[in-house]
């Protein structure tokens, strides 16, 4: 099994993690207390269930789905901040590419998952 910090997937979710700490340092501070730490809550969670998918066989579909929910939350939590004009248009591009990156990998580990189940 290789390690988490290996996987094709963990290289873009770590890096969305990154800039989502810069990014969401610059929130005006009305918005540091919830809608920030939401989105950086929901960016750990994804780099979380990368490790826990990457170790635990038998719960390795849920698991996936569940980073598939996060990541969705995530992108509606972002969404949302462009939309506030709370990150502008350069950085949310970064975040979207980010986003469709590690989805299309979670997808494709969900059907090789399911493939061997």
């Amino acid at each position: 099994m290789a390690r988490a910090t290996e996987l094709p997937i963990y290289r873009p979710a770590y890096e969305l993690l990154q800039l989502l700490a810069k990014l969401t340092q610059q929130f005006p501070r009305g918005y540091r207390q919830g809608l920030a730490r939401e989105i950086f809550a929901e960016a750990q969670a994804v780099v979380v269930r990368i490790f826990r998918a990457n170790t635990r066989r038998t719960e390795r579909i849920s698991i996936i789905e569940d980073l598939q929910d996060h990541l969705e939350s995530l992108r509606l939590l972002l969404r949302l901040s462009w939309d506030l004009h709370l990150i502008s248009s350069g950085p949310f591009s970064a975040t979207v590419e980010l986003t469709d990156a590690i989805g299309k990998q979670a997808a494709g580990w969900l059907s090789y998952a399911r493939s061997r189940a």
